[in-house]
């Protein structure tokens, strides 16, 4: 077999597995996990989001390992939702996750999710369900606008979703149709239509949740 075939046949493969289109690459999740004392979370981060702290139950402090770098992330009960904010080392913010089941959600994108791996896999458990909340982004005059973190943050309080990014984050064990199983995390947009995919390599179960 030439090598041309063989990597022919290593695309389909990947292709087959994957149900996505080959514009969209698998990338690679690799985190551990770490917790940490609240005097070694960054100052800045902390004071940006002291109206969620001041009023959060059972926080706690994380410091998480991917790959090359680092995040800081902290996980608390606020108004009874589970809510994970994730820093990137330099203390400023990368997104707002709130952990969800999948009745929680809208129905149509339940529907759409449900969809998604009835048609791409054999079997399938979905481990782990967050709404993500972004930051809006628009161009104005020519130039990309986005909010700052007071801003976005503002939003998320007040959930202003007209102002807010809505994206679905999820865990899921996946056996596809040659009974080959693996853990992936897949990000769907507002419309429940797939955005993303990456291979978790070593799957953190001992992480702390809430």
């Amino acid at each position: 077999m030439n090598s041309l075939l063989k990597k022919l046949l290593i695309c389909f493969t990947l292709f087959a597995f994957t149900g996505i289109s080959y514009a969209q690459e698998i990338g690679e999740k690799y985190e551990r996990e770490e917790k940490i004392k609240q005097k070694d979370f960054p100052k800045p981060a902390l004071e940006l989001i002291d109206p969620i702290l001041k009023k959060g139950k059972r926080t706690r402090f994380f410091k998480d390992y991917e790959k090359e770098t680092y995040f800081f992330e902290v996980k608390t009960l606020y108004k009874d939702e589970k809510i994970s904010i994730k820093f990137f080392k330099d203390g400023s913010l990368l997104d707002i996750e709130i952990l969800k089941e999948l009745k929680e959600l809208p129905e149509e994108i339940q529907e759409k999710l449900s969809q998604y791996f009835q048609s791409n896999y054999k079997k399938y458990k979905l481990n782990r369900i967050q709404i993500q909340y972004n930051r809006e982004e628009e161009y104005e005059d020519g130039e990309l606008e986005i909010d700052d973190d007071e801003e976005y943050v503002e939003e998320f309080l007040e959930m202003d979703l007209e102002d807010l990014i809505i994206k679905y984050e999820i865990e899921a064990e996946i056996v596809d149709e040659d009974n080959v199983r693996g853990f992936f995390e897949f990000l769907f947009n507002t419309k429940g239509e797939i955005e993303q995919i990456k291979n978790i390599i070593k799957r953190a179960d001992d992480n702390v949740l809430y």
